[in-house]
């Protein structure tokens, strides 16, 4: 009788064991997702520019005490980022997602590096091995700002003193003439 408990036991912590990774797949399977319109933007390094999400619940309970952070990093290697230089509201921290509902999210971003950028949302609810669901990227270029070149100040320097002294001539010369 020991022999066949024995025999059931295992049985039974097999199948367990079996299953286990098929329930921690089904946990896994993100029950809020981040949402977005825009997939690309253009700015001017130092032009502010916004990026606009939504958190939408997936299933039928609330979401409660999620925390949406803002990320960004560089196409580009070799190019630096700070984070805290672009966005000084890195993260939003949300009370509570709606069964099967959304909450609307703004960030207001300024482009500090010339280049190309990815700027994502990521959202957490902290559990301990909790998931972590990543929104869809938005592609941001950053372009130059355009500044006037040494050969652009040169003829500007030296035709508009020269102007001003001929001009300055013919008032004198003008004067001198009416006496």
């Amino acid at each position: 009788m020991n022999r066949c408990l024995a025999v059931a036991l295992a049985f039974v912590v097999a199948v367990a064991l079996a299953t286990a990774p098929a329930a921690q797949a089904a946990d896994a399977s993100p029950s809020v997702r981040v949402e977005q319109q825009q997939a690309t933007a253009t700015v001017v390094i130092g032009g502010p520019f916004s990026l606009a999400t939504t958190v939408r619940s997936t299933v039928e309970l609330p979401q409660g005490r999620l925390v949406a952070h803002l990320n960004i990093l560089s196409l580009d290697p070799g190019v630096y980022v700070d984070p805290e230089d672009w966005s000084s509201q890195r993260s939003q921290y949300l009370a509570e997602v709606p069964a099967h509902g959304f909450v609307q999210l703004t960030w207001k971003l300024h482009a500090v590096n010339a280049g190309r950028f990815v700027v994502y949302v990521a959202l957490t609810d902290g559990r301990p091995g909790g998931t972590v669901t990543a929104g869809p990227a938005l592609v941001v270029t950053v372009a130059k700002r355009q500044s006037l070149d040494a050969a652009g100040v040169l003829p500007t320097a030296i035709v508009v003193p020269a102007a001003l002294l001929a001009l300055l001539v013919f008032v004198g010369y003008r004067r001198r003439r009416r006496r």
